[in-house]
């Protein structure tokens, strides 16, 4: 397996499990939690950043000899139609938050909307990588 489709299956699986467990906690929790808990929120990008980034540079450490390879043209062109897919999925997800934001929703809808555009537009970048590179291989 490329370097570059370990990155991929990271950024899916960590993504899909913290961010999973952080909207679970939102939806479990329901209007009775009241007001807006901005450190979980917190928490949860923090801890997201920090397990991506030690997960790749886990994955680097392993093989650093195709780590520190440069990305030939198949990998630019897969890279470059992954994000195509995920920029056309982001712009629906933040036109959708934009009609939905007219109703005037309380702050932490608007908030945990925009995360959740945000972390599917990743999803949805990291699985066409993936799926490219299964075809290709």
């Amino acid at each position: 397996m490329p370097f570059r489709e370990k990155t991929a299956w990271i950024s899916l699986i960590s993504m899909s499990g913290i961010c999973g467990v952080y909207f679970w906690s939102v939806i479990h929790a329901g209007p009775k939690a009241g007001g807006f808990h901005f450190a979980s929120l917190l928490v949860t990008i923090i801890a997201l950043v920090v397990v991506q980034v030690v997960l790749t540079v886990a994955a680097a450490i392993v093989t650093p000899k195709e780590a520190n390879m440069p990305r030939d043209e198949r990998e630019k062109l897969i890279e470059l139609k992954a994000t195509q897919t995920a920029y056309s999925g982001l712009a629906a997800g933040v036109a959708c938050a934009c009609i939905f934001s007219a109703f005037d929703p309380p702050l932490v809808f608007n908030t945990n909307a925009l995360l959740f555009v945000l972390v599917t537009a990743e999803v949805l970048r990291s699985s066409c990588q993936i799926i490219q590179y299964r075809r290709s291989a």
